[in-house]
């Protein structure tokens, strides 16, 4: 007789209570308080965030000049968002078993969907509780009423809770799902155009929950249903990147993440011909990045769709903050341009080989990044006009980058300092700050001016 899941689980649980010594419960009591202390503190942060957003007024002098172009801009970064939310939970699974999970478990013959169940019911909780939260806080940012910001609460959980399903779904069938990401991702870049430079109409939000608020039960039913069909091969594809992930938070360090992230893309794009560089050192570092950049065509499309930000911003926002989203935005556009400026920024033995002084290899990297920059913000300056503060812009991208690209591999030997929350280091808090904070800078510049 093949024993239950729940048999299993209820042996694991006794095997683990009696053979854990003093120690190993002193350990996990110390793990279990800080564990509560956390919640404890973030939950009370989070739960008077949700009291403040619920009690916004829905008129007064922050008002928006301009709902209807505000809610359909929302609506298409809300669209744009679930697009890469859905990119974002198929890179990592949805559903993902570790080593040990699958060798002692998902190797018998045990009901698979009753061993992934309680994952994929947590993983499902988890995506309804941040689509709600998304909803409501877009509903406070849009001063709607009491009405309104139920309406959006339950929408935004509804849509999440939708692509969860759907990512379990596409898992199930080993697919990456990218023509339907990619076309949410258009559909949402559409919406803010269309936001950005049309009339649009006032959004029933009635109309809209009741047409997608039966979607989502039927797409979790299947989803459920598939579990029993996901192989050890769909489980074990987001380990790796999930385990990168973590330790990049641990140590907080981005570059573990971004390495794996660069490396599962140019995996996607699959072998090149190659060809020998012509033209001097300097000639062909230059080649190389345009190269780069038309092998991996994303950073462009990326670099176009974001110039409808500040379009978007001048019809929703005072023309005062017009700038600062535009040297935010144009900041997140360039940074796909240096990775060639990182490459060489942060590796010694790659700017040895390359030869030259680290200066100008440096300056032969940045150039790409600096006229990609000032062509954004040429194109974006019809959305306000020639204005000191526009200036920074371009100015600020390119010094991001560079400080990011220079930045020098974490460092955590420096003094420790014990506060309520735990120990904590000073001098990583300012190698983070590294970039991020010319950023603030050049932002209070541009209030000033």
């Amino acid at each position: 007789m093949t024993a239950t899941v729940r048999q299993i689980r209820a042996e694991i649980r006794t095997a683990r209570r009696n053979n854990r010594d003093a120690h190993a419960r002193r350990d996990r009591n110390d793990n279990l308080y800080m564990l509560l202390l956390g919640i404890l503190i973030y939950g009370g942060i989070l739960v008077q965030a949700v009291r403040r957003m619920i009690r916004t007024p829905p008129e007064g002098p922050a008002a928006l000049p301009n709902l209807p172009a505000a809610q359909w801009l929302v609506l298409g970064c809300a669209v744009l968002a679930l697009g890469l939310l859905m990119r974002g939970l198929l890179l990592f699974g949805p559903v993902v078993a570790g080593s040990p999970f699958q060798f002692w478990l998902l190797s018998t013959p045990l009901d698979r969907k009753g061993l992934l169940g309680r994952r994929f019911w947590w993983s499902a909780g988890l995506a309804t509780a941040f689509g709600a939260l998304f909803g409501l806080a877009l509903s406070a940012l849009l001063r709607a009423g009491s009405d309104g910001k139920v309406l959006t609460t339950v929408v935004g959980a509804t849509l999440t809770l939708t692509v969860f399903a759907v990512s379990v779904l596409l898992q199930a069938k080993a697919n990456e799902g990218r023509p339907l990401s990619n076309t949410l991702i258009v559909a949402g870049a559409l919406l803010a155009a269309a936001a950005a430079g049309l009339s649009v109409p006032t959004i029933d939000l009635p109309l809209v929950t009741v047409a997608i608020a039966v979607v989502p039960v039927v797409l979790v039913v299947q989803a459920l249903f598939a579990l029993g069909r996901l192989d050890r091969a769909a489980l074990a594809s987001g380990t790796e990147i999930l385990t990168t992930t973590r330790a990049a938070v641990t140590w907080l360090d981005i570059t573990m993440f971004s390495g794996i992230s660069a490396t599962r893309r140019w995996r996607r794009i699959g072998r090149v011909t190659s060809r020998p560089m012509r033209g001097t050192r300097y000639q062909a570092m230059l080649s190389a990045e345009l190269i780069r950049v038309l092998r991996n065509r994303r950073s462009l499309l990326v670099w176009l769709g974001l110039l409808i930000a500040p379009y978007a911003a001048a019809r929703v926002i005072p023309a005062l903050f017009v700038p600062l989203v535009e040297l935010v935005v144009c900041t997140i556009a360039v940074s796909p341009f240096a990775s060639g400026l990182r490459s060489a920024g942060r590796s010694p033995a790659l700017r040895r080989s390359l030869g030259g002084t680290d200066a100008l290899i440096r300056l032969a990297h940045v150039v790409l990044p600096a006229v990609m920059a000032l062509l954004w913000t040429a194109f974006a300056v019809p959305a306000t006009g020639f204005a000191w503060a526009v200036l920074l812009v371009p100015v600020g991208a390119v010094a991001y980058a560079y400080r990011r690209a220079t930045q020098p591999p974490m460092e955590y030997s420096g003094a420790a300092v014990d506060t309520p929350f735990g120990f904590f280091q000073p001098d990583v808090f300012r190698q983070m700050s590294r970039g991020p904070l010319l950023l603030l800078v050049l932002a209070a510049i541009q209030l000033n001016l």
